[in-house]
């Protein structure tokens, strides 16, 4: 195989944190049903999982195509039509497994694709319609963006992040009227794109100092203080509070400003380019391969995660290098 010619102007570090992200998402996915000890056992686990998975994709999003304005229709074609064809494909081929293993009928299966534009039809593949409706606003931002000094960004980053506080509120059953408040239109994973163009744009940290290792420390050891609060331990993974996007943004700005060896960028690269169609079938090699063969294993969950996380990469990563060599593979898993 023909090793990756390294490219000086590529951004190898948004490759890592892709890559991160990737295995993220598929270790938030893979613990089995029923199997985990506790259901606070798996809200602290999944915070770490969490913040690296789904969320750090829209912050990549946002460093990339909110960096200039684009024309809108060229755009749209482009980026809806990469990612809109292999969901499709993929949402079908997990539909048809489900008749064959008698989970849905043939008319669930018509049913589920009729209302496929609607929304997902596979509840993981939520994500593609966040980043469909981003994709949709990005042409007005980034030209907003453009023209938008550091210091009013700053400022709407800031009311974001006060609604960012709000599932505190709600965990402690505090009673607040959100929905007919006017911070209510800044709640939205939005402003995930927008925070990443601001990292990439604004933040430079030559060295880290003392008090970012104690603001890390802090984020890692904060989930088990709300384990002990007289809290709903929902709040624990909620991807829309405050310590997972503060935990988040420091997996983006770590990974940014970390030193890569050339071997390194070229593995990044090689998975990174693989990742989308990896987030599309791993679903499916989870559910429909690795669970039923371990449902007669008695694993430990701290034994069956890792061990699913890595089978499953593997596994997606062929598929999706098999699919890559087909004819007009972009409409199947995008690469």
């Amino acid at each position: 195989m023909k090793s990756h010619t390294l490219d000086p102007n590529r951004l190898y570090w948004i490759d890592a944190i892709r890559s991160f992200a990737c295995l993220c998402v598929i270790t938030t996915h893979a613990p089995m049903v029923g199997l985990e000890q506790g259901y606070q056992v798996k809200a602290i686990f999944n915070y770490f999982s969490i913040a690296g998975a789904s969320i750090l994709f829209f912050m990549i999003s946002g460093a990339l195509v909110l960096y200039k304005p684009k024309p809108v229709i060229p755009f749209l074609k482009k980026r809806l039509s990469r990612i809109v064809f292999p969901m499709v494909f993929w949402t079908i081929v997990s539909l048809l497994l489900d008749v064959f293993i008698g989970k849905i009928t043939w008319n669930d299966f018509g049913s589920h694709v009729i209302r496929i534009p609607i929304g997902p039809q596979v509840g993981t593949y939520w994500f593609i319609y966040v980043i469909f409706g981003i994709y949709l606003l990005t042409p007005i931002l980034a030209t907003w963006l453009e023209r938008c000094s550091k210091r009013d960004l700053q400022f709407y980053l800031g009311l974001w992040g006060v609604t960012l506080l709000l599932p505190y509120f709600d965990s402690f059953k505090v009673i607040v009227d959100f929905e007919h408040g006017y911070l209510h239109y800044f709640f939205g994973y939005l402003w995930f794109a927008v925070m990443g163009y601001y990292i990439r744009r604004y933040v430079n940290i030559p060295h880290f100092k003392t008090w970012h290792y104690v603001a890390l420390a802090a984020l890692i050891i904060l989930p088990g203080l709300l384990y002990l609060t007289p809290t709903d331990h929902r709040v624990i993974q909620n991807r829309m509070a405050l310590h997972v996007v503060l935990l988040c943004v420091c997996y983006f700005i770590i990974l940014k400003h970390l030193k890569y060896s050339d071997k390194a960028k070229r593995v990044c690269y090689n998975f990174a380019q693989h990742s989308f169609g990896i987030y599309l079938v791993h679903i499916i090699v989870i559910r429909k391969i690795l669970w039923p063969l371990m449902t007669t294993m008695d694993l430990h969950y701290a034994v069956q995660v890792p061990l699913t996380t890595i089978l499953t990469a593997a596994i997606s990563y062929m598929i999706v290098k098999l699919f890559s060599y087909l004819p007009y593979s972009k409409y199947l898993v995008g690469v």
